[in-house]
């Protein structure tokens, strides 16, 4: 099922060179499309604080079940795919932030996403088991690039990443109906 025209005028009005900020409102009618205001799922906009070197804020939406996550969607410029040290930086907050609602996820998988303007790459974390996909380890020695931009392999907005990111939403609903 194609996304709605209006979501994806949405997406359109984005200017070619965005920072994040420009993908807050798309992002937030996509969630609210998928869990609507009358349905137990709340979306929270989330602004962390990133690492202690830097000045910037990290941007998430969480979906809550009532008052527990299910759904972490970080949010970076979509420029950011360009450079290794960007995307470890989005790998690393993502995962952080999944270490740290984990054992609150109703489900026995927590589910996240990072998303670079409209490129996707999508994590898991089950209870009890590691975060999905693995993290890559450093080679102490070689320049290990530890987020490849190959994991962000998805748009958004073509069929298959509007697929997986269904399939994903799918899978948290049928879980939360059978709390």
């Amino acid at each position: 099922m194609p996304w709605p025209s209006k979501l994806l005028a949405s997406f359109a009005k984005v200017p070619d060179v965005p920072s994040e900020a420009e993908f807050r409102g798309p992002y937030n009618k996509l969630l609210y499309t998928l869990f609507p205001v009358e349905s137990d799922f709340t979306v929270v906009p989330r602004y962390l604080l990133g690492p202690r070197e830097s000045v910037d804020f990290v941007v998430m939406f969480e979906v809550l079940l009532v008052d527990r996550p299910v759904l972490i969607l970080e949010l970076k410029p979509p420029g950011h795919l360009r450079y290794p040290s960007t995307r470890e930086a989005a790998d690393l907050q993502i995962r952080s932030r999944i270490k740290d609602l984990a054992g609150d996820c109703p489900l026995p998988v927590l589910h996240a996403i990072s998303a670079m303007g409209t490129q996707l790459c999508f994590y898991q974390k089950p209870r009890n088991q590691p975060v999905e996909p693995s993290r890559i380890p450093v080679h102490q020695e070689l320049d290990t690039d530890m987020a490849p931009e190959t994991h962000w392999d998805c748009n958004i907005l073509e069929v298959e990443g509007e697929q997986r990111f269904r399939r994903v939403v799918d899978k948290i609903k049928q879980g939360c109906a059978a709390l």
